[in-house]
């Protein structure tokens, strides 16, 4: 297991692909491990104390990565396990194993991701299993379980895996979804704008379209582009 806490309150964002695998690398390797500290390159034993138990495949980050972006991208097995908050686009593309997220999350948690887990204990921001801006797809598969609430544009474009909000979401949920599950136990704003295909599920109150339909158990929707997706009351 790696192990590694930041050494002082960062200023600017850090950009830095930490990924279960470096775990298994040496002591040396890991602490010349290139990150970007704003605009300059930096090694990863210049902004974080590093300590190294055993070779597990496993990340225990301790501390505020509230400015660190891009954790876990791509990631495709192994475990990390963030003891506070954690900056945007943790779990982006990612493809297996799994991410435990203590605190809070920043944007684009999971964006285009393909598999594997991530779990927040708190809340989680906007674009949530997203596409990048420009591409077609989303979240494809794997599963995104928020405890707390989460913000707007939730599952935008996603084609498959099962987004979970226990708390309360934001606006714009599952907008172009094309497959795939988003679950809020809570209350959300409108909800499968442009939809194609998939399935919403709500316990609370949220704003319904009116280019969806009636459906027996629900509504079937957007009829606008032919969706047959479909919003149900939980």
């Amino acid at each position: 297991m790696l192990i590694l806490k930041p050494k002082f309150e960062f200023d600017v964002s850090v950009e830095a692909e930490l990924t279960p695998e470096l775990a298994e690398k040496s002591l040396e390797e890991i602490k010349n491990f290139k990150v970007w500290y704003g605009n300059a390159e930096k090694t990863l034993g210049e902004l974080f104390d590093v300590e190294k138990e055993g070779d597990g495949k496993k990340l225990l980050l301790d501390g505020d990565f509230s400015k660190v972006k891009w954790v876990g991208t791509g990631m495709d097995d192994g475990e990390i396990v963030i003891k506070g908050n954690i900056g945007a686009n943790c779990g982006a593309y990612m493809k297996g194993g799994r991410i435990t997220i203590e605190g809070s999350a920043d944007d684009w948690l999971g964006a285009e991701m393909k598999d594997g887990e991530i779990i927040v204990k708190g809340n989680a921001k906007n674009l949530i299993g997203c596409a990048y801006y420009g591409n077609p797809s989303g979240m494809q598969g794997g599963k995104i379980l928020i405890e707390g609430n989460a913000g707007n544009y939730i599952g935008e474009k996603m084609t498959g895996g099962t987004i979970e909000i226990k708390g309360n979401a934001g606006d714009f949920i599952g907008t172009e979804m094309k497959g795939g599950e988003i679950i809020i136990h809570g209350n959300c704003g409108y909800a499968g704008g442009d939809m194609k295909a998939g399935t919403i599920k709500i316990g609370g109150e949220f704003d319904l379209l009116p280019t969806f339909r009636k459906s027996e158990n629900g509504w079937t929707g957007d009829v606008l582009v032919g969706g047959e997706g479909r919003i149900l009351k939980i």
